[in-house]
């Protein structure tokens, strides 16, 4: 199956869903490529963005990190100027499927034929959580589906009104704790295991490396991330994010790096946290805070030393002192050949 656009005759090969069960007339829920810089599906309800697969990272959709060779299917993802498309086929003539969308329950859903059942079984559906629906926690916000509450800013970000997001309204998003002034000391946050953003607003390179990513990044105010655009191998390729960082969502494993831009005070003192990293390279005052650390790190562990080897000797005189008695008592109540301890 071929799913994605023929450019050279304006194809676009997608999915419709039915009115409804009884009525094959187009419902509102489409699934499709989208044509961005950095290419990507997404299923629509209407006019509303409903799921978003996230970006072909080189192995596979960025949202989705289970998606993996494996004995049933092969898969693929084609891009350049003549088409744009995802593909995958069964390895087995014997497997008969379908890809439906559900305009009842809003979800697209992968069908299988149980031969021995004699019925059609859903082996997956998207969305398949809360932190699947597309923007849920709003600009600037990370879904982590084993989190409480789910949505949470991105570290150097806050709520942009703290009375909705207490009250689970996290739709207004996040905004910077410190604005970005643009200044040459600003640098980047590393944040791991992401479903990366939407990539309306994004621009890509295949032939940059990260490092040239990053300074073609830092040298442009309007760029707010940055990564690799192809993960396979050490990684290739440039992608860069403009504007507000919309639909991320955090994994346990087997998701994206994303770069984030920071103003200098922000990336001073940045520690790894479970939604960031700092980047070193980012601001000179970054480092700031490791010398004062070392030092008092120093100090505690050789006076730790002193204190051990102190009570280490008290200890050891002690009980040579309790040695020694005790042979001197011992040498004394044998004395004149009289075993004292017979007494």
């Amino acid at each position: 199956m071929k799913f994605g656009w023929d450019l050279r005759v304006g194809l676009n090969r997608r999915l419709s869903s039915w009115k409804n069960s009884e009525d094959p007339s187009p419902g509102d829920l489409t699934y499709g490529i989208e044509l961005h810089e950095y290419p990507e599906a997404v299923m629509w309800k209407g006019s509303k963005k409903h799921y978003r697969s996230g970006p072909w990272n080189g192995l596979r959709f960025s949202g989705v990190p289970n998606l993996r060779p494996n004995p049933l299917y092969k898969f693929d993802f084609f891009s350049n100027e003549e088409e744009v498309y995802y593909t995958y086929q069964f390895t087995s003539e014997s497997i008969i499927s379908s890809l439906v969308l559900n305009q009842t329950t809003s979800l697209a859903e992968r069908h299988i034929w149980m031969e021995a059942e004699q019925i059609w079984k859903i082996t997956l559906s998207r969305p398949q959580d809360d932190c699947d629906d597309y923007g849920v926690c709003g600009a600037n916000g990370i879904c982590n589906i084993i989190a409480t509450p789910v949505c949470q800013c991105l570290m150097g970000f806050k709520p942009k009104s703290p009375a909705r997001w207490k009250l689970i309204d996290t739709s207004q998003g996040c905004i910077r704790d410190k604005p970005l002034d643009c200044k040459s000391a600003e640098g980047f946050n590393k944040f791991v295991n992401l479903k990366l953003p939407d990539t309306t607003n994004s621009w890509v390179n295949k032939s940059m490396n990260l490092s040239e990513c990053r300074d073609k990044c830092l040298k442009d105010c309007s760029c707010m991330a940055y990564t690799n655009s192809d993960i396979r191998g050490t990684g290739s390729g440039c992608a860069l994010w403009f504007g507000d960082l919309i639909d991320i969502r955090q994994f346990p494993t087997g998701g994206d790096d994303l770069y984030i831009r920071m103003s200098a005070s922000s990336l001073e003192g940045t520690k790894n946290v479970t939604t960031g990293k700092s980047d070193p390279g980012g601001a000179k005052g970054g480092t700031k805070w490791i010398i004062p650390v070392v030092i008092v790190a120093t100090i505690v562990v050789i006076s730790g030393i002193l204190i051990m080897s102190y009570y280490t000797w008290k200890g050891r005189t002690a009980t040579e002192g309790k040695i020694l008695n005790y042979s001197h008592a011992h040498s004394q109540r044998t004395c004149n050949g009289v075993n004292l301890w017979n007494f």
